[in-house]
């Protein structure tokens, strides 16, 4: 059984919905947690800006809360790992009537160990749970290419790839490029050689 994951913002999480779900397995294994939290997706037009909130979590109801505006998926992943640290921390009576107001993390030498904690541990958690999802998938998660397409374009892509190989059609589409480049130059040669044609007919 996983967490329960909802969305209360017009970002399309369905993009990363596995990856949330394979994080909070990954750091569930680590944390042994008791009870799953909800992880909830939020828009907040007037939280929008550099330095303002990513995220926060609600020991009573234990819920984590993602602002989504303006953000990578991976900084909010990462948020995720963070967040789910005060989980465990409020699973062990760490957080109980605790204050997070303004400067608590200066204020509250109890509250500045926790978030020193939940970065430590939030951080790592990411940090191996990232590592070893690249390692298990090379060709999905970590090329380059995929920074360049949308999330949708690049699924429907290897969608199609998957289906060619399964059915036994397989092509090599930098080899088709180079046939494309090399035919373009040829081309231009052949246009070339025509215009230096009629120029010594003038």
């Amino acid at each position: 059984m996983s967490c329960k994951v909802t969305n209360n913002s017009e970002y399309d999480v369905s993009g990363i919905s596995n990856l949330v779900h394979n994080l909070y397995g990954f750091a569930n294994k680590r944390f042994g947690f008791q009870k799953h939290p909800i992880i909830d997706f939020v828009s907040d037009t007037a939280n929008y800006g550099v330095l303002n909130k990513t995220a926060h979590y609600e020991p009573e109801q234990m819920k984590i809360t993602i602002y989504v505006d303006g953000r990578h998926p991976k900084d909010m992943l990462r948020s995720i790992a963070h967040e789910l640290v005060h989980h465990m921390q409020n699973e062990k009576g760490q957080l109980t009537g605790v204050s997070t107001g303004d400067g608590y993390a200066q204020k509250d030498d109890h509250m500045r160990g926790m978030e020193k904690d939940a970065y430590l541990q939030g951080n790592m958690c990411f940090r191996d749970w990232e590592d070893g999802v690249k390692g298990k998938n090379p060709t999905i998660y970590n090329e380059r290419r995929i920074y360049k397409m949308d999330y949708n374009d690049w699924r429907a892509q290897e969608l199609g790839k998957n289906l060619l190989n399964k059915w036994g059609f397989k092509m090599d589409l930098d080899k088709l490029n180079e046939n494309k480049e090399e035919a373009l130059e040829e081309e231009e040669e052949l246009e070339e050689g025509q215009e230096e044609l009629e120029e010594a007919d003038k």
